[in-house]
């Protein structure tokens, strides 16, 4: 064993029953060995280390004790276009972090570029140092010794190659500080990032010099091999103007549309905030100015077995952006990449792997590695001061919820004497619940909770449950699904997260509009309509166990039946799982659910619940939010909204005075406002049932047809035939129910303007929402939706 390992304690002994170092170090048994000694230390099961891909053995030099590993998530940024001096064409980027939003970042920054017409990369220099400090007992001892030194140069470069083949002594820089000389040696180091290599280098060195007297002198004390002068592993401004390691520099040329498409920001706007950022750095004293190129400095060098403990000074940079005519110049000096692509952890498997994806895996590898940094650096910083400049940055970390402290409602609290109260009821008094369990139902949980599940930092969602009970003596499992719902303002904000990841015109109008999209309420809405009491709505919806609001907690419970062993559950995703059978049970079910508000507008509106109601004058003066949508969907999804499509949607905004009043002057009633398969299923006896009301209003009854249509109809069945018969069951079901005569013209219209006015809205959020999660079931939706309006505009 050489002098500082230890394998650490490794096995029992059976004579003393205490741990004794295992022969083997880096063999799999030593290891398991030393993992069931920690575990014993530690009373932890530590179950994550018992299993690793790593080879014990292939580990000598990397890690001493070693007891397993530690696995980051590894994202691929890209492509970007480069036209370097060492790398040239599309690249993607491994990045190890755990950092959301840092690999789409860079992908923004990087397709910004790429557009642009690629960014040009050079890797300057490549050195590295070493720092041994002499400590005299006099000055003039010290003096004296770093003015012979420096003549020395050639014989210690003779020195040097006779430790090592690849590093090259370049200059010796000594600095009399008192009575002491620290002497910089600064070295190449090939492919290596050399720190191992110029200590060694450096120590037999410093023993030449120590072995002449006539350099070291009776005044020489003693000496250290570094002391601290050579920027090892730190941030300073020596290296930030000399370099240690691979200097390296990008640049590029953005137009003034690209910036505005991409970065969602305009020049002036881009240029002015970084002069503000710019000038903040050299206040508060930062070493460099750049906005955090260390990002993507640690994810490169994790993914790719570098010393992440160079991060500090590799990290620095400048960060340059200055206005053009057309556009922004901007550029990036990276003056320190302490990089390598052989030795140190570069050998690891998964390592080199992600060094071959670039190109840069062993010798030849290095300046281009430094290159793929520098132009990732270019790409990520013009990302995130777009994002500060625009809003997006501070949107997209505003955290949800108040600075008072809120006692949330919590899982445990989801226990017997809970649901006693929601399953005992005057009927059937005797309840009692012997235990509960959590089960697993493959389900699907509506947008708006799933969203914004990922922004909060307590549990809302679905959470289906097993109750076991005693009934008056007879026991019987229950299952229960337990839905414990957001706030209306965190949906908000969660929408807003969204828009903001949007950028420009989007982020700016969803902030004047936010509260007029349907989401005020939606927390106590939902709670409120499952306690209605009309069967026309009970037997069509969930059966309601009990519901809990506690706004002083934030507390929003729905306590319902399991939806499971139903037709046509979660089929959002499967473009044929509704046939015309099922379309036609729901759209007759449909005109039931509608009956109960129907022609109720003015009692419906006074309901405490109800929130914000869409109206003509709202859709008129939301022009520019609707604008905006349009312009956002067809700029990221070209694939999907064409030219036509952004072009008709522009002039139903633009006609909406006109037609919109038309929608606010026909009978009314209770929507769903979110009728689609993810929110539907059917039950074995034929009938319908629908949930999630979070976002049901007052609207005209065909908005919910035209979305159900759009969203579950067979393509190859849009047609009029088709069609006209289920938009009549709907009409007549609804007549019927309501007692009502409902003019067949005045029907049609209608639908023909719900259609519009999804178009509009709602598919522009849904577009806003797949930019940040994708939804496999959009495509078919839009394409639905355009057909449908084609075929309702030629029958007219």
């Amino acid at each position: 064993m050489s002098p500082g390992e230890n394998p650490g304690p490794a096995r029992r002994s059976r004579s003393t029953g205490k741990y004794v170092p295992a022969r083997g170090i880096y063999t799999e048994s030593a290891r398991l060995q030393r993992l069931d000694w920690l575990r014993a230390t530690t009373r932890l099961d530590l179950d994550s280390l018992q299993h690793t891909g790593l080879d014990a053995g292939r580990l000598t030099g990397n890690v001493e004790g070693f007891v397993g590993g530690v696995e980051i998530p590894v994202g691929i940024a890209g492509p970007l276009l480069f036209l370097g001096t060492n790398v040239r064409g599309e690249i993607y980027a491994p990045m190890a972090t755990s950092e959301g939003a840092l690999v789409s970042s860079a992908t923004r920054g990087a397709l910004a570029v790429s557009m642009a017409g690629g960014v040009s990369t050079h890797a300057v220099s490549q050195s590295m140092t070493r720092a041994p400090v002499f400590a005299f007992s006099r000055m003039t001892g010290a003096v004296r010794f770093a003015s012979a030194v420096r003549g020395r140069l050639d014989e210690l470069r003779g020195v040097v190659r006779e430790v090592s083949r690849h590093a090259q002594l370049v200059s010796l820089e000594p600095a009399v500080l008192g009575r002491t000389v620290h002497l910089r040696f600064t070295y190449t180091t090939g492919d290596a990032a050399g720190q191992n290599m110029t200590t060694a280098c450096t120590w037999h060195a410093c023993r030449w010099i120590l072995d002449r007297p006539e350099l070291a002198g009776p005044d020489l004390e003693s000496f250290i091999v570094e002391g601290n002068t050579s920027g090892d592993k730190k941030a300073s401004y020596q290296a930030m103007a000399a370099g240690r390691g691979i200097r390296a520099t990008a640049d590029c040329v953005l137009p003034g549309g690209v910036v505005e498409r991409v970065l969602k920001t305009t020049p002036d706007e881009l240029v002015r905030g970084y002069h503000h950022i710019a000038a903040g750095a050299v206040h508060s004293g930062v070493i460099g100015s750049h906005a955090n190129t260390a990002n993507i400095v640690a994810a490169v060098f994790a993914a790719t077995g570098q010393d992440i403990a160079c991060v500090h000074e590799s990290g620095a940079s400048q960060f340059i952006l200055e206005r053009t005519a057309d556009g922004v110049h901007a550029s990036i000096t990276l003056p320190g990449l302490a990089i390598g692509t052989v030795g140190g952890g570069t050998h690891l498997p998964v390592q080199r792997e992600l060094l071959e994806v670039m190109g840069c895996a062993g010798q030849g590898g290095t300046a281009r590695l430094a290159e793929i940094i520098a132009g990732f650096a270019l790409a990520l910083d013009l990302s995130t001061v777009s994002a500060a400049v625009s809003g997006q940055f501070a949107s997209a970390h505003e955290r949800l919820g108040r600075n008072r402290p809120v006692d949330w409602f919590r899982l445990d609290e989801l226990d017997a004497p809970f649901f006693e109260s929601a399953l005992g009821h005057a009927a059937a008094p005797d309840v009692t619940v012997k235990d509960v369990a959590t089960i697993e139902i493959p389900m699907g949980p509506s947008v708006l909770s799933e969203l914004t599940s990922r922004t909060v930092n307590k549990s809302v969602g679905l959470f289906p449950m097993q109750i076991r009970v005693d009934r008056g003596g007879t026991e019987e499992k229950v299952d229960v699904m337990v839905k414990v719902k957001p706030t209306d303002r965190e949906v908000i904000k969660m929408a807003g997260l969204a828009a903001a990841h949007c950028g420009g015109p989007v982020a700016t109008h969803y902030r004047r509009f936010d509260r007029r999209l349907g989401f005020v309420g939606c927390d106590v809405r939902e709670l409120a309509l499952y306690e209605q009491t009309d069967p026309r709505f009970t037997r069509l919806v969930p059966g309601l166990h009990r519901t809990l609001r506690d706004d002083r907690r934030e507390t929003y419970v729905i306590v319902m039946e399991c939806l499971d062993g139903m037709e046509l559950m979660e089929t959002s995703d499967r473009a044929r799982g509704w046939s015309r059978r099922h379309l036609g049970i729901a759209l007759r079910d449909l005109g039931q659910l509608h009956s109960v508000w129907y022609g109720r507008e003015s009692a419906l509106g006074r309901m405490p619940w109800i929130g914000h109601v869409p109206n003509a004058a709202d859709m008129v003066g939301m022009r520019d939010l609707w604008l905006a949508l349009a312009d956002h969907s067809a700029e990221e999804f070209p694939e999907l909204v064409d030219g036509h499509h952004h072009d008709r949607i522009v002039s139903y905004v633009a006609t909406a005075d006109r037609w919109w009043p038309r929608i606010e002057a026909m009978p009314r009633t209770l929507v769903h406002n979110d009728f689609n398969p993810r929110n539907l299923a059917i039950r074995p006896d034929g009938r319908l049932c629908a949930f999630d009301w979070e976002l049901a209003t007052l609207h005209i009854p065909q908005h919910d047809l035209a979305e159900l249509l759009c969203t579950a109809l067979d393509p190859a069945d849009i047609n009029g035939t088709v069609v006209r018969e289920l938009s009549e069951i709907h009409r007549k079901s609804l007549e019927t129910q309501a007692r009502t005569v409902i003019d067949r013209n005045m029907w049609e219209s209608g639908y023909r303007l719900a259609l519009r006015d999804l178009a509009v809205n709602r598919f522009g959020l849904y577009f806003v929402a797949h930019t940040v999660r994708h939804y496999g079931f959009l495509e078919q939706w839009w394409r639905n939706l355009w057909a449908l309006i084609d075929l309702a505009e030629e029958v007219r």
